[in-house]
């Protein structure tokens, strides 16, 4: 997937729909910014998964599919992969970030399966080699040490990542202000109810640039 392509519904819908209906397909001009706020409007919860950056200017969405491991086995982020269907969104949480469990190498096997992206609560590597690969990938930091296939962690179990609980399933949107993570059962009402964000801000938009001040807009 091209690093600069915004979230088209087409898109959207081709890799979602499996468990989502129609009602989750995303206006390419809502952010995660819209979305976080749209999440504490209906359930008082950001969804935001905290200190996440994507390694370049990448943008990524679709289903979650969720690992837990610890920072030095990487073996069971590599079982994450084949686990994951076409389109989903690789979900990584590790109990520490002093060790990289996701490089170059595997961003090639999870680009080649078709996977939409990897978020990594904890450290990635290789970050020259995954731009050129043009494969999304958002982690909390970048190391160049790796651990060991120990293969002793788990996949698609509810996962913990900051205060954000993350299931497989679940909706997964990330740019380059962070990583949104929404619920599967209220995706399409926190779409619904950013779409609607995104309305008013432009509206907003409109009139600050006719000249009104922020603080008359807004009635403060």
């Amino acid at each position: 997937m091209d690093r600069k392509q915004k979230l088209s519904p087409e898109s959207f819908l081709e890799q979602f729909t499996n468990k989502h209906s129609d009602k989750n397909a995303i206006n390419p001009d809502i952010t995660t910014s819209q979305l976080s706020d749209a999440m504490m409007k209906i359930n008082g919860e950001t969804g935001v998964l905290e200190g996440l950056k994507p390694i370049s200017d990448f943008k990524v969405f679709g289903k979650a599919t969720t690992v837990q491991t610890s920072a030095d086995d990487w073996g069971t982020v590599i079982k994450g992969i084949y686990a994951a269907e076409k389109g989903d969104v690789l979900i990584i949480s590790c109990d520490d970030d002093n060790i990289a469990v996701w490089g170059e190498l595997a961003s090639t096997a999870a680009k080649k399966q078709g996977i939409a992206g990897t978020v990594v609560y904890g450290a990635s590597r290789d970050s020259s080699g995954i731009i050129d690969l043009d494969y999304p990938v958002f982690s909390k930091i970048v190391r160049p040490n790796a651990g060991k296939p120990l293969c002793k962690g788990e996949i698609n179990k509810p996962i913990i990542c900051g205060t954000t609980t993350v299931k497989t399933g679940d909706l997964i949107v990330g740019d380059e202000c962070g990583v949104v993570s929404i619920p599967g059962e209220i995706s399409s009402k926190v779409l619904k109810e950013a779409e609607d964000i995104l309305k008013n801000e432009n509206n907003i938009f409109k009139q600050l640039n006719k000249g009104k001040t922020f603080i008359d807009i807004l009635n403060i």
